[in-house]
């Protein structure tokens, strides 16, 4: 293997080096401990090169999105660095990726410890890959994944051997994707027409528990402990107040008012447990007994929101997905729980 190097999003941990997780809040905090990937990389034939800014703790806006790719798929797309590790939760890197000559890996949940990664939303945090073509990616990939017992929500298996499958794949294509999309794709593989269950409900849900769960570890940011104080404060209330005023950026602020609405009394059961309901009939709405892998553009609105609904299904699921650009159009493939090899031999197949 190649020496490669490998920048890290700023919400890892690496000790004794700034973490801000692109936050004021964070602006002064120094890791006192490395996250497990980082430790994992040291001890393989990869090299960390340097860190790389991101959105205010991973939270884009989802009313207007820049044209400027975030740190860790720039520093891919212009040679800076051979692969960048960073958490994509609402599928933004996903999209810039593709958009940028980049792939993205986005591991089974449960499967890359997130032992040291700044916590957004627990149950769909991932630590994923941007790279250049998906061989890399999941050579890296076989290094920072297996069993950590710091990560209470992981496999028990030690490690991942991320090799191509030999059999015949089929890939199920959701009924409301335009196929000219994913027309010089799908036509080297058998396709099927399927139906995605409570897709129109995709976005909403990961909105509202998103939301829920990022207003919740938030919350720790308080001026008490560590981060960001404000220095002129009267009572502890008053602290809160003007340390989360001053600490936090307009999409975060709005994104934690949004999770402890949907957290209230009078909200919780209409909004987050039915959220919480739908979520588990999503994933057991799936029929990967019928196909190997679902195929999706990676854009079908200039709206971030509408995009949403086609990243929330691996994050919501906790499914392994990749993302790649195919003769022009941004291609996600998603595959059953740790079948990565699935998607890395359906890229092979379409680059080859």
């Amino acid at each position: 293997m190649d020496h490669y190097t490998v920048f890290l999003e700023d919400s890892i941990m690496q000790k004794d080096t700034l973490v801000t997780a692109g936050s004021k809040m964070l602006e002064n905090f120094v890791s006192p401990f490395d996250a497990t990937v980082v430790k994992r990389l040291s001890e393989s034939q990869f090299s960390l090169a340097g860190r790389v800014i991101m959105d205010e703790f991973g939270i884009p806006s989802l009313i207007f999105e820049g044209n400027e790719p975030l740190g860790a798929v720039k520093a891919v797309a212009d040679g800076t660095a051979s692969h960048a590790l960073c958490n994509d939760l609402f599928g933004k890197y996903r999209k810039q990726a593709t958009e940028n000559g980049c792939c993205y890996i986005h591991p089974t949940y449960g499967t890359v410890s997130r032992f040291g990664l700044i916590p957004l939303a627990s149950s769909m945090d991932q630590i994923g890959v941007v790279c250049k073509n998906l061989h890399d990616g999941f050579a890296l990939l076989s290094q920072i994944a297996g069993k950590d017992p710091r990560d209470g929500a992981m496999f028990p298996e030690e490690s991942y051997n991320y090799a191509p499958t030999s059999k015949n794949i089929r890939i199920g294509i959701p009924k409301f994707v335009n196929i000219e999309t994913i027309e010089n794709f799908a036509k080297n593989f058998q396709t099927i027409d399927i139906e995605l269950a409570h897709f129109e409900a995709y976005k909403q849900v990961m909105y509202i528990l998103s939301c829920a769960e990022i207003s919740n570890n938030i919350s720790r940011y308080d001026g008490v402990k560590f981060g960001h104080r404000a220095t002129s404060f009267r009572g502890l209330d008053d602290l809160y107040i003007k340390t989360r005023s001053e600490g936090f950026g307009a999409d975060v602020k709005l994104t934690a008012i949004m999770g402890t609405m949907m957290l209230s009394q009078k909200q919780y059961a209409p909004y987050y447990e039915k959220a919480m309901k739908i979520r588990r009939l999503i994933k057991e709405s799936l029929k990967f007994d019928t196909y190997d892998i679902i195929a999706m553009p990676c854009k079908i609105s200039d709206d971030p929101y509408e995009n949403l609904a086609l990243y929330a299904l691996p994050t919501l699921a906790g499914l392994p997905a990749v993302s790649f650009a195919h003769k022009g159009c941004g291609i996600q493939l998603i595959a059953n729980t740790k079948c990565e090899s699935a998607l890395l031999s359906a890229w092979e197949v379409c680059m080859a």
